[in-house]
């Protein structure tokens, strides 16, 4: 063999060893870097997901706490209405008072006129009191 092909051999392993010890490294870190990268897709996605349920959640709290508020006003209009005796009519009917506060229909579940014919259109209500068909509010007799 000569010379010059040993040395161009010998060159060409150099060469390629070189290459191979800058380029295995990067590929290296180029594989880790999408493994990572695959990795923070999936967390970010659980990450989502989570939020997501627990919105969803707070959404239901937050409407079952807006419910709660609206039955805590409604009682409290109510025992300003009783307060001011406007609705006497309904502890005459009851012995408990537990039954009055226990009663979910507001004034606007009542029937009102027009709608079906109801005791209050002939002028009583529901204890038999006479009611005035215009304010729909109990006569004094």
């Amino acid at each position: 063999m000569s010379a010059g092909l040993i040395v161009a051999i010998v060159v060409i392993v150099i060469a390629v060893v070189v290459v191979v010890a800058f380029a295995l490294p990067r590929a290296r870190k180029a594989r880790e870097r999408r493994q990572l990268e695959q990795r923070r897709g999936a967390v970010v996605e659980r990450h989502r997901e989570v939020a997501e349920d627990r919105q969803a959640r707070a959404e239901v709290a937050e409407r079952e706490a807006a419910r709660q508020r609206a039955e805590a006003d409604l009682h409290q209009a109510r025992a300003r209405v009783h307060e001011r005796g406007l609705a006497d009519d309904e502890l005459r009917d009851v012995d408990d008072p537990d039954e009055v506060v226990s009663r979910r229909d507001t004034f606007a579940d009542r029937e009102r006129p027009g709608d079906e014919p109801a005791a209050e259109e002939s002028g009583e209500n529901r204890g038999g009191t006479q009611v005035d068909p215009t304010t729909r509010r109990p006569t004094r007799s």
